[in-house]
């Protein structure tokens, strides 16, 4: 591994460094609990992927409204992290570390390592009795396919510390139409979501003690399509370096979790501005 590389790996590792203890923080802190789609929208697109030896690094914050918790009928404001770093095949993004091994195309695909948010039964007062959700490691894949202005990607994800967080699973469409040739670009597509039993059960489901504590009715989700929503961003790259961003998302329990007791408000949202600076290493 030569130096130039040597270097792209440790800018990576010092951004999430950075990045991800924080996303990882259950209930709060920077982009805490978010799920897969709400982190792509605050950071997918920030940058373009670099040229083969060069590294770019794009950094900044935003401040969103979001469901308190998935399902809560309350929202709260927050900081939320805008961050992605690339090097070659390897990036860091809303999706954790990853490395694009098959390259053929338009179709990138490979291994990713990223964090499940978890939750505070802090969060909220029907969260009472239900006990905390501690944040997650998880091991998966994702696959891109770009064409013209479209793009689908599709991400698995599975719990690898606290292997209750179960897999989650994420299959987008998007359709990009730049309104000002490159200076505002405008993205929108569709979305769904994916969770097997154990998420459902950890996230959406009440046990017998929860039920004695809680009050609430004894539950047990049985997993599979969890959610569909539409998302959309608008980004304005004011001088080479400087983006500024718009991005609003709304999604639709279904299922076996729009039943669950834990679940107040079926439809969900987020909705958010955010400011971030790029800058890359030259090539050598």
């Amino acid at each position: 591994m030569g130096p130039v590389r040597v270097a792209g790996t440790l800018t990576l590792l010092i951004v999430g460094s950075l990045i991800v203890p924080n996303a990882a923080e259950a209930g709060g802190g920077l982009g805490g609990g978010q799920s897969p789609v709400e982190q792509a929208l605050e950071q997918e697109g920030l940058a373009d992927r670099p040229a083969p030896g060069q590294w770019s690094v794009t950094l900044g914050l935003g401040i969103a409204s979001e469901s308190r918790y998935q399902g809560a009928n309350t929202s709260r404001i927050k900081v939320v992290p805008l961050a992605l770093a690339r090097y070659d095949d390897l990036f860091l993004g809303p999706f954790g570390l990853g490395w694009s091994a098959i390259n053929l195309k338009g179709f990138h695909a490979g291994p990713i390592v990223g964090y499940e948010g978890g939750r505070s039964r802090t969060d909220s007062p029907n969260l009472s009795g239900l006990g905390d959700i501690p944040s997650a490691v998880t091991a998966g894949l994702f696959a891109t396919y770009r064409l013209s202005r479209f793009e689908i990607l599709a991400t698995a994800r599975q719990a690898i510390t606290h292997s209750s967080d179960g897999l989650s699973a994420l299959l987008k469409l998007d359709y990009r139409v730049p309104l000002i040739r490159r200076q505002l670009d405008f993205t929108a597509g569709p979305h769904l979501e994916f969770s097997n039993s154990e998420y459902d059960q950890t996230f959406f489901g009440v046990t017998p003690m929860q039920s004695m504590q809680s009050g609430l009715p004894v539950f047990a989700p049985r997993g599979g399509l969890m959610a569909v929503g539409l998302h959309g961003t608008l980004t304005w790259f004011s001088t080479e370096n400087l983006a500024l961003r718009a991005f609003a998302d709304v999604k639709r329990f279904q299922g076996d979790v729009a039943d669950s007791p834990i679940v107040s408000n079926r439809t969900q949202h987020l909705i958010g501005v955010g400011i971030a600076y790029h800058f890359r290493g030259s090539k050598r």
